[in-house]
């Protein structure tokens, strides 16, 4: 079994990679590349609350911001991720700098497009995928525990070790979505 992996937040935000302040290309975030050890890169929100530090998973464009807590637990695939500093800020000048950018390594095709339900559509010269219902082809990820699906980079697909792994952790934050579900039935 397979899962998609998504984040909550107790409140709707986002919080947003500052494509004005960092120097790093942020299609970077998506493409499975190593990204230098020496940068920190910068994350804004409308606001820093009190309980931030109650989740080990934050909703961020691009890539989630994990804990040091998912860091240190996942810390042993390294040659599937990597963990790059962040420093938040928000409007009224409050920054944390305790979460990490979730860089996963590797971008596979795994999407069973026989059994999987979506469509495209196409906008101008562009075509986007939307995924009603998501299958995972048996064996596809290699023996990788977590995988950016090559069909539609946004969605992060783990196994079901991996999620057995944050549940027995407690970590918070997190929606592991079962292949097969639809918000759609």
């Amino acid at each position: 079994m397979h899962f998609e992996l998504s984040s909550f937040y107790k409140r709707d935000t986002t919080f947003d990679y500052d494509i004005g302040k960092n120097s790093l290309d942020v299609s970077t975030l998506r493409k499975g590349e190593r990204i230098a050890d020496e940068n920190t890169l910068l994350y804004e929100v409308d606001k820093i609350d009190s309980y931030l530090k109650d989740y080990d998973v934050l909703p961020a464009t691009f890539a989630p911001l994990v804990s040091l807590k998912f860091k240190n637990l996942f810390s042993h695939l390294l040659k599937e991720i990597q963990f790059v500093p962040t420093l938040i800020g928000d409007s009224s000048g409050s920054q944390d700098d305790s979460f990490f950018v979730l860089n996963i390594l590797t971008s596979i095709p795994c999407m069973d497009k026989e059994r999987s339900i979506y469509e495209i559509k196409q906008y101008g010269k562009s075509s986007i995928m939307k995924i009603k219902e998501l299958y995972i082809i048996d064996g596809s990820l290699n023996g990788h525990s977590i995988v950016r699906m090559e069909e539609h980079k946004s969605y992060i697909i783990i196994t079901e070790d991996f999620k057995n792994l944050c549940e027995q952790s407690n970590l918070k934050g997190f929606n592991f979505i079962e292949e097969g579900h639809s918000i759609y039935k």
